[in-house]
C-alpha cells in the first residue's frame, strides 16, 4: 500500500472512490468533480491532493485545493484540505494522507466543511477555528421592505461595468460559477453594494442563501429588510445567512437587525497559519464547495 501525491490522471479512479463514500458530497457528478483536477485562483502546485492506493485501486483520498490571492496587499498562498475518504478496511492508515499536508510550508492551511473526526483531528495539529456561526436573516416584512431609494441590477454585463478594481476580479473570478451576482445602488448616487450569492439547501427540503460577499456593510445593512424579501420571493428562499463575523465592526454587531438570529455551526470551519488571523481570510469566496457546489457548512 502506498500514499502519493494526485495527479490528474487520477481524476476518475477518485471520483468511483468519492461516489461510494459517506461523504456529504458523493454525489457530486464527474463533471463538476473535473475541477478538483485543474489549476484555479493562482495554484500552480501540479498536484491535487493524494491517493492512497493498494495495488491499482485507490482506496484513499484527501483533496488539496492551492489557491493565491493578495491579503493586506500581499500575496498569500492557500491550501484547502477536502473530501478526506478512506475505504473502512483501511482507516487505520487515513493519517497517512494527512500527514504530508502538515510540512507544507509557506501556506495557510483551511478546511471549510470538516466533520466532527476531521476537525478533533486537526485540532491536535494546531488548527484554530475559523467560522462557528451564522447570521440568519429571515423574510419577515417591514416598512422598509419596499427598497425605496436602491436598485437592484442582475445582468452581468452591466455588475461589470460599475465594479472597481478589487471588486471586478472577485467578479472575473466567479462570474463562471453556480452563484448569482447583484449590484444594489442609490439613485443619484456613485456608491454600490456588491453581493455574491449561492442557493443551497437545508437538508433536502428546505433552500436558503448563503451570502458569500458583501462589498459594503453598512450600504447592505440599510438594504437588507428590502433584500432579504426579495432574494426570498424571487428566489425561493427559506432565508439567507452569513457568517457572523463578517458583520464585526457594524452596528449590527452592537446590535443584531430585527429578525434574525445567530445559528452555531455544529462543527466550526479551521484553519492553520504563522502570519493569517480569521479575519484575513474572510469572506470565503475562494474555496471548494464553491467550485465544485457543495454547502458551505
Amino acid at each position: 500500500m502506498t500514499v502519493r501525491k494526485a495527479l490528474e490522471g487520477d481524476l476518475y479512479k477518485v471520483y468511483l472512490l468519492l461516489k461510494g463514500s459517506t461523504l456529504n458530497s458523493a454525489w457530486i457528478p464527474f463533471e463538476w468533480r473535473r475541477r478538483m483536477f485543474q489549476p484555479v485562483w493562482g495554484g500552480s502546485e501540479g498536484y491535487y491532493g493524494y491517493v492512497m492506493e493498494d495495488g491499482d485501486e485507490v482506496v484513499g483520498f484527501l483533496g488539496t485545493l492551492f489557491t493565491e490571492r493578495e491579503v493586506r496587499g500581499e500575496p498569500h498562498r492557500f491550501c484547502e484540505i477536502h473530501s478526506w475518504y478512506v475505504k473502512e478496511e483501511y482507516r487505520h492508515e487515513s493519517l497517512r494522507l494527512f500527514l504530508p499536508v502538515t510540512s507544507l510550508r509557506k501556506v495557510t492551511l483551511v478546511n471549510y466543511t470538516p466533520t466532527q473526526a476531521v476537525y478533533d483531528i486537526s485540532k491536535k495539529f494546531g488548527w484554530k477555528d475559523l467560522e462557528t456561526g451564522v447570521r440568519q436573516f429571515l423574510p419577515v416584512p417591514t416598512p422598509r421592505s419596499l427598497g425605496r431609494g436602491f436598485r437592484v441590477e442582475t445582468r452581468k454585463h452591466v455588475i461589470a461595468q460599475h465594479l472597481d478594481e478589487a471588486d471586478r476580479r472577485i467578479f472575473l473570478d466567479h462570474a463562471d460559477l453556480r452563484c448569482r451576482h447583484f449590484l444594489i445602488t442609490r439613485k443619484d448616487s456613485s456608491e454600490y453594494l456588491y453581493v455574491i450569492l449561492k442557493k443551497l439547501r437545508l437538508g433536502r427540503f428546505v433552500p436558503f442563501g448563503r451570502l458569500l460577499y458583501v462589498s459594503d456593510k453598512p450600504m447592505f445593512l440599510e438594504a437588507l429588510d428590502h433584500l432579504r424579501i426579495r432574494w426570498c420571493l424571487r428566489l425561493g428562499l427559506a432565508f439567507t445567512v452569513i457568517d457572523d463575523a463578517e458583520l464585526a465592526g457594524t452596528a449590527a454587531a452592537v446590535e443584531p437587525p430585527a429578525f434574525t438570529r445567530l445559528v452555531t455551526r455544529a462543527v466550526p470551519s479551521q484553519f492553520k497559519s504563522k502570519t493569517l488571523e480569521p479575519e484575513d481570510m474572510r469572506p470565503a469566496l475562494y474555496s471548494l464547495p464553491l467550485l465544485i457546489g457543495y454547502r458551505l457548512h
